[in-house]
């Protein structure tokens, strides 16, 4: 397929999941805007029609004199909503669908475009859910835990759906926000045990991981750059050479984005990734992936809620048999 061909196919996909989102999106400021006219038009003659409590949504902690504000800090849309809520305490979920083809979103099978290690060919539903607490206004503290289906939208005549689902890589992490020469930096650092099929069968036992992500706005234009990067650790309970382990693994992804209006941004990415085999003796012999590239349509829904289609393909070799397409929705409550 040509990439004239392949560029049309993400376009209808994007182009779905806007107008989806646009419609919510609308209903809701209608709700909105029919709830204040109704509020204000009340008001005693000489009083203000606007309180705090009616610009302060419900639950959400009032900014004390002299304290940070996490939006001042974190402008990023994708990365506010990955940050979670500004509450003391917070709900928070990456709902994520791994999908198939360009061709066949919902094909059975999952190429593994980039060859890297202990990368999963089942597509797959899945969703990270916990709970954040706000140390403070830019430093969270969150625990979580996973739920999955492997192939949620086909039989399998090995498993039952029950089979295929789990709760999954229960987990804790920890993130501090900053901004230094007007770069938006978030870090964190996590650990979790693995419990999915996949995962267990070729041994891995837990993780340990660490990410950077950094991002300029050239003061606050709509064009903004970033880079993050990753490295991971795994430990196995398994010894036994043939199995897909990886036990060390470093990533570098930077990104384009581009805010198309108030809700929708264009975001591409490339991905360089390496992985170091459990069974190679040197540790300076890693295996680099293949190269991918991403481009997706970011759609902030409301600050806590943004969801990102997204179509990953090979540069070099641009094939609609060798794309993945997923979507993540960061919900947070």
């Amino acid at each position: 397929m040509s990439a004239r061909v392949l560029a049309s196919r993400v376009a209808q996909i994007v182009a779905i999941a806007s107008v989806m989102s646009t419609a919510y999106v609308a209903n809701a400021e209608e709700a909105a805007s029919t709830s204040t006219t109704s509020s204000t038009a009340a008001a005693p003659a000489g009083e203000s029609a606007t309180k705090l409590s009616d610009v302060t949504p419900q639950n959400q902690d009032v900014k004390k004199e002299g304290e940070v504000d996490t939006d001042e800090v974190i402008t990023n849309r994708k990365l506010r909503a990955e940050t979670g809520a500004k509450k003391k305490y917070s709900f928070s979920s990456a709902i994520t669908y791994s999908g198939g083809t360009v061709n066949n979103p919902l094909a059975d099978v999952r190429p593994n475009i980039t060859a890297g290690a202990g990368t999963q060919i089942n597509p797959r539903l899945s969703a990270s859910v916990g709970m954040k607490y706000r140390l403070s206004p830019l430093q969270t503290l969150s625990a979580s835990v996973g739920l999955g289906v492997d192939k949620p939208f086909h039989g399998d005549s090995k498993k039952s759906f029950r089979e295929r689902s789990s709760a999954s890589n229960p987990g804790v992490s920890y993130s501090t926000m900053y901004k230094a020469a007007g770069i938006q930096n978030v870090t964190s650092i996590s650990t979790s045990a693995y419990t999915t099929d996949y995962l267990r069968t070729n041994g891995y036992l837990a993780g340990f991981g660490v990410s950077q992500t950094a991002i300029y706005d050239f003061g606050g234009s709509k064009t903004s750059v970033g880079v993050s990067v990753q490295a991971s650790a795994s430990i196995f309970d398994k010894d036994q050479p043939g199995l897909d382990q990886g036990d060390f693994g470093v990533g570098a992804f930077p990104f384009f984005e581009y805010v198309i209006n108030d809700k929708l941004n264009f975001r591409t990415l490339v991905g360089f990734m390496a992985d170091h085999s459990r069974y190679t003796g040197d540790f300076w012999t890693w295996t680099a992936n293949k190269v991918y590239q991403s481009a997706g349509l970011g759609i902030s829904v409301t600050r806590d809620i943004y969801l990102y289609p997204n179509v990953q393909f090979i540069p070099e070799d641009v094939r609609a048999d060798r794309t993945n397409v997923g979507i993540t929705a960061n919900i947070n409550l």
